[in-house]
């Protein structure tokens, strides 16, 4: 069921009444895990047993990570939890993948294995709920994080279903402890998550969804269309898909607060970004946290102990060496984690270039997040450096969107090989107006410096704005198709 669609309503009013009438922490938890399955099972059950294994697989890897010493025993233990979760993700994501890869390169040797093609459905989420599940094992055996005894509360953990199918990627540090603790939520939390549903379902029903109806359209029949809508076109997928995941985890973070549950923020401005750095501080940030605490940290230590035999000059020169490798092959495998293509590995591929050269740029300097223009030098720097970064993001969703290096091509050519349109204005109209108005949310967002600034107004404009939002979005989804949220496919 979409957060976008009536059902979901329905079923979020049936269990949050439930969740108010059990007497118990205890109670209220299983309500809430019994909720989170029938929410999973209700895209397709038999898709349920893929989230039940890998939970009791790693309660029971992390019980005797806690117990056990031996550094042996502990990397056995460690490695089934990384067997488990990695194979079933692979099997279900990539086998297509790599089958096609061997297939290919066996057809080049006159040989025929056809037979490895299977149709493997993707289950939903599979991607998301397996980094939660290794987030855990890894601090566990880590010893950041002390197993915990109840696998009520783990599987709570791993399936709760307002961040179930496409995050935030909370770590078990986070959300442990408050399901040790379950509770009614508090006025404060109410009103916050009533509002960060409201601007959710702005964002993703009013904008994402919205601006994607152009988009299927332009992305479904390019060569339908002249230069000038297929290059807005572009410009409204960047809205689109910042609109519909922003959307989605305002809503998610929302839902949560309902029951007391506190999600990390998912989201900051990231098309305000002035560098690449700074957009993946802003983009998907409970992914890119992870990537960089379990894939990027690991990756430069292990690559800096073997640089450091080659006596180099100093620190600085192996830092220089080894930061590009590691930056461009954690942002490949964010790439693979995306989507089973060439198109995704080269899409992380240039995002992972282009923070390796910035890098190098900027040497050991932090790059700010909210710095300011103290004089117009600094002013037209970082001007360019939003220029910059901005226009290479937009021009690499369309590796995104495509998924295909041929599609992408061919939609390229069609705008590089320039044929004016009458319609150019009714497209640049679309961009400046969903652009515009999903730009004022962020400042709005930035000004206040937080998520749910309609709690800043007046309680009785906020309670205006909120109600025609609804009202409007109930129009908008009684009289269309709910769209599925982009990420949905990851």
């Amino acid at each position: 069921m979409f957060f976008n669609s009536f059902v979901f309503y329905f079923f979020l009013i049936v269990v949050l009444a439930g969740y108010q009438a059990m007497p118990t922490r205890r109670s209220k938890a299983w309500l809430l895990l019994g909720a989170s399955y029938v929410f999973y099972g209700y895209w397709d059950w038999r898709f349920t047993p893929l989230l039940a294994i890998p939970t009791l697989v790693d309660f029971v890897v992390a019980k005797n990570l806690g117990r056990t010493e031996d550094p042996s025993a502990r990397r056995r233990w460690l490695g089934i939890s990384l067997a488990v979760n990695l194979g079933v993700l692979g099997f279900f994501k990539y086998f297509n993948f790599f089958a096609d890869g061997v297939r290919a390169s066996a057809g080049a040797l006159g040989l025929h294995l056809d037979f490895l093609h299977l149709q493997v459905l993707l289950p939903l989420g599979i991607s998301f709920y397996t980094f939660r599940t290794l987030s855990y094992t890894i601090d566990v055996y880590r010893r950041r994080l002390a197993p915990t005894s109840s696998l009520l509360d783990y599987a709570l953990f791993v399936a709760f279903f307002p961040n179930l199918v496409a995050g935030p990627i909370d770590r078990a540090s986070s959300i442990l402890p408050q399901i040790a603790a379950l509770k009614r939520a508090t006025k404060e939390q109410v009103n916050e998550g009533m509002a960060l549903i409201v601007l959710g379902l702005f964002r993703k029903v009013l904008i994402g969804d919205a601006a994607g109806r152009f988009v299927d359209n332009l992305f479904g029949q390019p060569e339908l269309y002249r230069s000038p809508e297929l290059l807005a076109g572009l410009f409204l997928f960047s809205i689109q898909v910042y609109a519909d995941f922003s959307g989605y985890s305002d809503i998610a973070r929302g839902v949560a607060k309902l029951f007391g549950v506190e999600l990390m923020k998912n989201f900051e401005q990231p098309y305000f970004a002035r560098s690449f750095s700074e957009f993946w501080r802003r983009w998907h940030i409970s992914l890119s946290s992870w990537i960089w605490d379990y894939v990027f940290n690991p990756l430069m230590s292990a690559l800096l102990r073997r640089v450091s035999r080659w006596n180099l000059p100093s620190p600085q020169h192996e830092m220089r060496l080894v930061y590009p490798v590691a930056a461009v092959a954690t942002m490949v495998l964010c790439g693979l984690w995306h989507g089973a293509g060439i198109a995704f590995l080269v899409w992380g591929a240039i995002h992972g270039v282009c923070l390796a050269v910035e890098r190098l740029a900027y040497g050991s300097k932090a790059i700010p997040m909210r710095p300011k223009a103290r004089n117009l030098r600094a002013g037209v720097r970082l001007t360019l450096g939003w220029f910059s970064t901005q226009s290479v993001v937009v021009f690499a969703w369309l590796l995104f969107r495509t998924g295909s290096l041929d599609a992408a091509g061919d939609y390229l050519r069609h705008i590089v090989h320039w044929e004016s349109s009458e319609l150019a204005g009714r497209f640049l109209g679309a961009v400046l107006w969903f652009g515009t108005v999903l730009l004022a949310l962020d400042a709005a967002e930035y000004a206040t410096q937080g998520h749910a600034f309609l709690l800043r107004l007046r309680p009785p404009v906020a309670v205006g704005i909120s109600a025609a939002v609804l009202v409007v979005v109930v129009l908008y989804m009684a009289t269309t198709k709910p769209m599925p949220f982009v990420y949905f496919q990851f």
